[in-house]
């Protein structure tokens, strides 16, 4: 039997991808690789940028409450600052609860978070100039309102972008907010 010839790679026509997950995903690979790039110059990568960004904003912070404002699994983020924390640029301290450890930055951490953030910069202003105020907000927005909806937060106001919108119980016993017939 003949070997099985395929066309090329190329001719093939690829639908669009209707899964959201899959599609979220994809782009959020895509747009991780561009800010990764961009903060390449610094030494971090784009989840380095985010955990030490935040743990400035917010020291000291327990690392569970960091892992879950950025929705990192557990291992990844100790993992990360296992090794953030070998550069020298956070520490984590005992609280004397178990093992809950609270995070702060160093000074030399607060430095690469200094150029980091001119690097980070650089590609969060040509992403919003690209796509614009207007589409960037309503973006975010809509990011919002996914998590909301996955994430059962039945605390949540309904988002600004849908101020006269009702509240309905979705059968995943979740919010989510229409709008008003």
């Amino acid at each position: 039997m003949p070997p099985r010839t395929y066309p090329p790679a190329e001719t093939l026509h690829l639908q669009p991808i209707q899964c959201a997950c899959t599609a979220l995903k994809r782009a959020a690979r895509i747009v991780g690789r561009a800010y990764d790039a961009g903060l390449a110059s610094a030494g971090v990568t784009v989840t380095q940028y985010a955990i030490l960004a935040n743990i400035q904003r917010y020291a000291p912070i327990p690392q569970m409450r960091l892992a879950t404002h950025l929705g990192l699994e557990r291992t990844t983020l100790y993992r990360t600052v296992e090794s953030l924390g070998n550069r020298g640029w956070l520490t984590a301290a005992p609280t004397g609860e178990g093992v809950t450890k609270v995070l702060a930055l160093t000074p030399a951490g607060a430095q690469v978070l200094a150029r980091a953030r001119r690097a980070w910069a650089q590609v969060q202003q040509e992403f919003e100039h690209t796509f614009g105020a207007t589409r960037w907000g309503t973006f975010l927005t809509t990011l919002g309102e996914i998590q909301a909806y996955f994430e059962g937060d039945l605390e949540a106001e309904p988002p600004a972008s849908a101020p006269h919108s009702r509240e309905s119980r979705h059968p995943r016993g979740t919010r989510r907010w229409q709008e008003a017939s």
